[in-house]
């Protein structure tokens, strides 16, 4: 069984990797460009099976109490997605203060979805025509998850 694991460490070769690869960047929109965020809300963390990279997950601090999440994982680690996602959670949720995650996720990405859903996600809601992707307005999904909701699963 391979090892997994996610650092809070992140190379600017292995950022700019993730960025370039065109898996990740379908989710991209017109307003803002693929391009990694630099903010001290930001975080970035590596996600690595047996030594080698796989990818990335980001992690927007909203306010003390939340995060909001990001995965950008390489293709080839979906096997892996969902124990990485959950290393992730781990992460998000080890910050004391931190009392709920948000994803959000644009239409038409139904397989960030069913990803975001499969962690433990709950659907919250759908901001419509909240982005633009392709020169088309889309709607944006809500999922969410509390600290109590983590505990459970």
């Amino acid at each position: 069984m391979p090892s997994v694991c996610v650092t809070e460490y992140i190379s600017d070769e292995q950022l700019l990797e993730v960025y370039a690869d065109p898996y990740i960047n379908k989710v991209g929109h017109d307003h803002r460009r693929a391009t990694p965020i630099v903010n001290p809300q930001v975080t970035y963390l590596s996600a690595w099976i047996d030594n080698n990279f796989a990818g990335a997950f980001m992690a927007i601090r909203f306010s003390t109490l939340e995060f909001e999440l990001h995965s950008l994982l390489k293709k080839s680690s979906l096997p892996y997605s969902r124990e990485l996602g959950c290393k992730f959670l781990d992460w998000a949720f080890s910050h004391d203060s931190v009392q709920r995650v948000t994803a959000y996720i644009i239409a038409g990405l139904e397989s960030a979805k069913n990803y975001c859903l499969k962690l433990g996600f709950k659907n919250e809601g759908c901001r419509k025509d909240a982005c633009m992707q392709g020169g088309i307005l889309k709607d944006v999904y809500i999922l969410g998850m509390t600290r109590k909701d983590w505990v459970l699963l």
